[in-house]
């Protein structure tokens, strides 16, 4: 079976909108639906409930999207350990991130490094906070990149490991824009009315930190709840689709904010501020973890987004 077929469906099932997740995969609808059928062929079941008035997967389909995300997370590591093999190993450096910061916090912290040494490897593994914490207790990666906030505690001993705090970072509450250059969703909504939200599982990081926020009596409104999902590339990818506002990183969103596809859905005291963290598990010692410490510090006294 073609791995695309399962990164398909992932993918449709998150969106919800044939539409959306066919832009999202650079495929025609018709070239998707086609190969959602030919999983559902493979599989001897129905993934999608074609009968229903809206989107809507059938009881297997919501099973088999679970087991799917496992499916691919553990390829993609599979894939990167392989690839690891073929690497000197003294110059082998192995980080775990968020996806957030993976996408662009970690690209600047690398390059920097790169100019500190002659050759080196680095092998990234990008998950969900809580994979990554696992990959750093249990010895699997030297660093681990994180988002941190004051009210969240982290499962981390810190008897074991050590962080420097390299940046800072918001999540930002945005909407795709109107035709009058509004937000098409906007805080705090009405009882009447509540707005759309697209949200992050109650259980990640930042869906802790969105809830706190709610929960606050000057952080009064009237949501929605319509999609949920642990990334904020996917959310983003919803909220660009007008499917609801959402909270995302404002270092993911700068492009998107600059040329007006997105726009605020609310004041700035609606923001969530984060600090970016950069956990490791050993001192200093070697040439390598040297450069490693000197880059981490030299950004920690920058400032950022």
């Amino acid at each position: 079976m073609d791995i695309k077929l399962l990164e398909d469906f992932v993918c449709l099932a998150t969106l919800q909108n044939f539409t959306a997740a066919s832009r999202q995969r650079h495929v025609t609808q018709s070239a998707l639906s086609r190969r959602i059928k030919a999983l559902e062929e493979w599989l001897g079941t129905p993934l999608i409930n074609r009968d229903s008035n809206g989107f809507a997967l059938t009881p297997q389909g919501d099973a088999f999207v679970t087991e799917a995300e496992a499916i691919l997370r553990r390829l993609y590591n599979a894939r990167e350990a392989v690839r690891a093999l073929g690497a000197n190993g003294d110059n082998e450096i192995t980080v775990a991130a968020q996806n957030s910061i993976a996408q662009t916090f970690f690209l600047s912290w690398v390059k920097r490094l790169e100019t500190r040494l002659d050759s080196v490897y680095v092998r990234l593994i990008s998950e969900k906070l809580s994979d990554c914490i696992d990959l750093l207790t249990q010895g699997h990666v030297d660093y681990m990149f994180c988002y941190a906030h004051p009210a969240i505690n982290l499962p981390i001993d810190d008897q074991k490991f050590t962080y420097t705090t390299i940046a800072t970072d918001s999540l930002v509450p945005v909407s795709a824009v109107a035709a009058n250059n509004k937000p098409v969703f906007q805080l705090p909504g009405d009882i009447s009315e509540p707005v759309p939200f697209v949200a992050y599982t109650h259980d990640s990081i930042f869906g802790q930190a969105v809830d706190h926020l709610l929960q606050d009596k000057d952080h009064t409104s009237y949501l929605s709840r319509r999609y949920e999902n642990a990334f904020s590339h996917t959310l983003k990818s919803m909220a660009l689709e007008g499917l609801g506002f959402a909270w995302l990183p404002h270092s993911s969103i700068k492009t998107e904010l600059q040329d007006g596809r997105l726009c605020r859905a609310g004041g700035e005291h609606w923001d969530i501020q984060f600090d970016i963290r950069l956990y490791n598990h050993h001192a200093a010692e070697s040439p390598r973890e040297n450069a490693v410490k000197e880059t981490t510090l030299e950004m920690a006294g920058e400032v950022y987004f």
